[in-house]
């Protein structure tokens, strides 16, 4: 009977080109995926640093596993507590300046918990429009009103905070880089309005973290505002090569959360050689100065080659979207990538607005040059086709 429920809600989606499956791989090195004996040059992963098969990494997780087993066995405010995990907040404090720091198990988690352990009835939250749909989630379980700015206008948050001046908390919330559309929150100026309105900065740079600005601590670094920011959301996923996600702020800010996020206090903590692996791949990503200097200039070399190509990005980063407009026509566009050899996915509403189906294609240092010419040729061949 339940079968019957979700069919037809099943069928439109298929109908619309919005169905989805999940995708194994039989094997992924972090260059290369292999998929019912094809293998594929990968370019949508978000391993921006090539670290998820860094053996330095590797073997500090094999250490743990046989030091503290594989499951953590409780929350961490339980049973669920040991030595990496604290090593890897400590670690993440030290690399981004910070006071204090919490470690969650996913991005996801992070914000649809802190959000409204921090945020409620009689608060306002300005928001991005553009921002992560984890990010969205969490606001929207805060209960505080909850108030959207076109993407990356200034002008447009300006108004909503003149609108919510007589609420008694304000956030402004955005992400850092956005994930769909490879362009940069202007901190800067979200923080100046900030200071101006009396308001407090949530940031999100899951995508920047460990990569942009100075030594790699992200957007604040980027635009010089680290001290203006009041909560700082990143992952553990993405430049690190791993796996979850964390916060960081003030002391009293980080203690907080801890008592009142529950994504944080009611899930069973991160399997400790996983917060192994992600503390190797902090200190590595606080050495990689050279590392990072390189994929940024492949990163601009690439954006070079392409407007050669008549492809010019809305921003200049390592995460670029290919906009096709249709669903349907964003399956098939990802479908001749990999005719050519090259693994994408399309991206679809409600990711990504509807009318802006695209294909997300993202940058590694565990690519080749040889790796992006075939990604080059390829494009000429089908986007310009």
């Amino acid at each position: 009977m339940t079968d019957d429920i979700f069919s037809p809600a099943l069928a439109e989606l298929e109908e619309k080109g919005l169905l989805r499956h999940a995708v194994a791989f039989e094997e992924c090195d972090g260059r290369t995926v292999t998929r019912n004996g094809k293998r594929y040059l990968l370019f949508c992963s978000n391993d921006y640093l090539g670290l998820s098969h860094d053996r330095r990494v590797k073997d500090a997780v094999k250490e743990a596993v046989e030091r503290y087993g594989f499951g953590s066995g409780g929350s961490r405010l339980i049973s669920g507590t040991r030595p990496p995990h604290e090593m890897l907040e400590s670690g993440l404090k030290d690399f981004l300046g910070a006071s204090a720091a919490i470690l969650f198990n996913s991005g996801y988690c992070a914000n649809s918990g802190i959000i409204p352990a921090i945020a409620g009835k009689g608060d306002a939250i300005l928001a991005d429009r553009l921002n992560h749909a984890s990010l969205v989630d969490g606001c929207l379980l805060s209960r505080a009103e909850f108030l959207r700015y076109p993407h990356r206008d200034m002008k447009g948050l300006e108004k909503l905070l003149l609108k919510t001046s007589s609420a008694k908390n304000r956030w402004i919330i955005t992400d850092g880089l956005f994930s769909m559309d490879g362009d940069i929150a202007p901190l800067d100026e979200i923080c100046g309005l900030a200071r101006t309105h009396d308001a407090r900065v949530y940031v999100d740079d899951a995508h920047a973290f460990g990569v942009l600005g100075e030594g790699g601590r992200g957007t604040p670094a980027l635009f010089g505002v680290e001290g203006g920011i009041d909560l700082l959301v990143g992952t553990l996923g993405k430049a690190a090569g791993g796996m979850g996600a964390f916060a960081t702020g003030s002391a009293s800010t980080i203690d907080f959360l801890l008592n009142r996020t529950r994504s944080f206090i009611f899930s069973t903590a991160m399997p400790p050689a996983v917060a192994a692996g992600n503390l190797k791949a902090v200190e590595i990503l606080a050495g990689c100065r050279e590392e990072r200097k390189e994929f940024l200039g492949i990163t601009s070399s690439f954006h070079t080659e392409l407007k050669k190509l008549d492809i010019a990005m809305s921003a200049e980063s390592y995460i670029m979207p290919v906009v096709v407009g249709g669903s349907k026509e964003s399956l098939d566009a990802a479908k001749a990538f990999w005719d050519e050899g090259v693994y994408l996915q399309a991206v679809r509403p409600p990711a990504v607005p509807e009318g802006t189906a695209r294909l997300r294609l993202t940058l590694s240092m565990a690519q080749r040059g040889e790796d992006r010419i075939v990604v080059l040729n390829a494009m000429k061949k089908i986007i310009r086709r």
